[in-house]
């Protein structure tokens, strides 16, 4: 049986996870996934080496007041050149497979108000997200089947161009134009349906872009800010502004190199410097636009937060400082599920 939801603090919807692709296929390419179950307990297996616990499974979920995330849809470039709609699916369908056999206690969530039930009843709850859109082809179908499927966060590109965007590519050139016009009619199109938007992986014309077209709230799932860490993910002052302007929120993204003023990948990040990101966005923007946004299992995090179980010490850190509890549950959860209520 998995350990109640830890309600030392309101439940964490965390605003990015990439545990479905951290755990690794066998079998061939479409086969079972091996490596980790994501409904046992890594850190309680001393088989396994301390990298290959990965972050985030559902006891330490559970035991670190997480109480879900939009869970990731990613694609390695070689998946998004061979074959982006099958890998996609077969990544949703193993995010089912999870549901099938949680007993309940992982669910996947449409609607606000799935998300709240999952609370109620001690469950995780998991919204789906493209980190970028390869598997949506240029006549827009497919997006259709997936919102029914559950999708209801799409980020346009990840770290590379697709024919909607361009990514922000890590040392590489930014481009300097925007959306494409399919870009547009793929906002226009998440907007009909309610699918939430997510900017963090776009570069700074397609950014703009999306503000100028969009008449929906949209969101960073997981950025952190330039003023501290000058990193080409992070975002600008002006970009938080505009982003808060249209209602949305940014989730701090727990990367090193994202968070480090040096953006050097040293886990010896201080609770300092990793709080200060939150404290930065709260004082710029307000509180209505802060969240978090950690990629757990898609990167290297620092030792003060270690894995999900951590979240506890950036809130608790948050406490101490002042935040109000109303400042910390929208944090947590509301800032998310307000845009959530707004779009879907």
């Amino acid at each position: 049986m998995y350990p109640p939801l830890n309600r030392e603090f309101p439940p964490v919807l965390d605003g990015h996870e990439d545990f479905i692709t951290a755990i690794k296929p066998r079998g061939g390419a479409f086969g079972p996934r091996g490596g980790r179950d994501f409904l046992s307990d890594a850190a309680a297996d001393d088989s396994k080496k301390a990298d290959a616990k990965g972050h985030v499974d559902l006891p330490r979920a559970m035991r670190g007041g997480l109480g879900g995330c939009f869970t990731s849809i990613y694609l390695t470039n070689e998946r998004a050149e061979y074959n982006p709609l099958a890998y996609a699916i077969d990544e949703m369908n193993d995010v089912f497979r999870i549901a099938d056999r949680s007993e309940g206690h992982f669910r996947i969530c449409r609607t606000v108000a799935d998300v709240r039930a999952a609370w109620d009843n001690n469950a995780f709850a998991s919204v789906f997200m493209f980190e970028g859109a390869d598997p949506i082809s240029w006549s827009l179908k497919e997006l259709r089947v997936f919102y029914e499927a559950g999708l209801r966060c799409l980020a346009p590109t990840w770290s590379r161009s697709t024919i909607f965007a361009h990514g922000v590519a890590f040392g590489g050139h930014l481009p300097e134009t925007g959306l494409t016009d399919l870009g547009r009619e793929l906002v226009h199109e998440c907007n009909r349906m309610g699918i939430i938007l997510d900017v963090s992986h776009i570069n700074p014309a397609g950014f703009w872009d999306m503000i100028r077209e969009s008449s929906a709230p949209i969101i960073a799932t997981h950025s952190s800010v330039k003023a501290i860490s000058p990193h080409v993910r992070n975002l600008d002052d002006a970009q938080m502004k505009a982003l808060a302007e249209k209602g949305g929120t940014m989730g701090i993204n727990f990367a090193n190199i994202f968070l480090r003023p040096d953006m050097q990948a040293n886990r010896d990040t201080s609770l300092d410097v990793v709080v200060s990101h939150f404290d930065y966005v709260k004082n710029l923007v307000g509180e209505d636009h802060i969240s978090f946004g950690s990629d757990f299992d898609g990167t290297d995090i620092p030792e003060c937060i270690g894995d999900a179980e951590g979240l506890a010490v950036i809130l608790r850190e948050l406490k101490r400082r002042g935040w109000s509890d109303t400042a910390i549950e929208k944090a947590c959860n509301g800032n998310f599920l307000r845009v959530a209520a707004a779009v879907w």
